[in-house]
């Protein structure tokens, strides 16, 4: 099996479009195209992966890098705790992800060599693999929703034509949307969302104080603008206000 080449290859395509990943080295070179003709593919510098990147003797690459699969008619990439991160290229921008869906055009980016901070800073060659869908080129739907990952505690704002987005809030505004996470999560994520009052909320945020409700309830709705932006929620969609109750958060549409 030559590098970058699915193992076990799919029989061919159906007459309909299919979604295929091109795979091109960090010199350029075409290395082929895989179509996504199973649940799943995973991406790694080990020879059992279904697409396999290398050589990488310096191991930048990891064993398993990251996946990729299907999740009804839509295809995602999720990083597997790969050692240098997988990277989405969209319209001509790129960001680290740790779970993002596909957009037809989208490449996942795959460092070839240097680290983290060569990464940052744009002096690194990486593997591409384009995702075409010719079937389903709309967009995804318009409206944003979030993702928790509850194990580092990092919120993205995932959804549209946009980049994911990492979440990167001020403390106190940060401490309202991890507390409404948590409060979604326990009462097994509601369609209509989570509501917090404000006399709750004052607990949350400032339980540092003797007595906190002495805080006008001002106090609670300069935080919450002080949140919308982080979330990109011009449209307050995520981040409702509920007038004379407090507010709702509706993680997903």
């Amino acid at each position: 099996m030559t590098d970058a080449e699915p193992s076990g290859a799919p029989g061919p395509a159906s007459s309909s479009p299919q979604p295929a990943l091109t795979v091109v080295s960090p010199s350029g070179e075409d290395r082929g195209t895989v179509p996504l003709a199973t649940a799943s593919l995973r991406v790694g510098r080990e020879a059992d992966n279904d697409v396999v990147l290398g050589p990488d003797p310096v191991q930048v690459i990891s064993r398993e890098h990251c996946i990729i699969e299907s999740v009804g008619r839509r295809w995602w990439v999720r990083d597997l705790d790969s050692r240098n991160h997988t990277y989405l290229e969209r319209g001509g921008d790129r960001a680290q992800v740790d779970r993002a869906e596909l957009l037809h055009g989208d490449a996942v980016c795959i460092q070839a060599d240097g680290g983290a901070e060569q990464a940052r800073g744009g002096d690194v060659r990486y593997w591409r693999l384009a995702f075409t869908d010719p079937g389903e080129t709309q967009l995804a739907a318009p409206a944003t929703w979030l993702q928790y990952f509850v194990a580092s505690e990092t919120v993205w704002v995932l959804g549209g034509a946009r980049l994911p987005q990492r979440v990167d809030a001020p403390p106190k505004a940060r401490r309202m949307l991890l507390y409404l996470l948590a409060r979604y999560r326990q009462l097994d994520e509601p369609r209509d969302g989570v509501i917090a009052s404000h006399t709750e909320l004052k607990e949350v945020l400032w339980p540092e104080d003797s007595d906190p409700q002495r805080r006008p309830d001002s106090a609670v709705a300069n935080v919450a603008w002080e949140l919308r932006p982080a979330l990109c929620d011009d449209d307050q969609r995520l981040l409702r206000t509920e007038t004379g109750a407090g507010y709702r958060l509706v993680p997903r549409p």
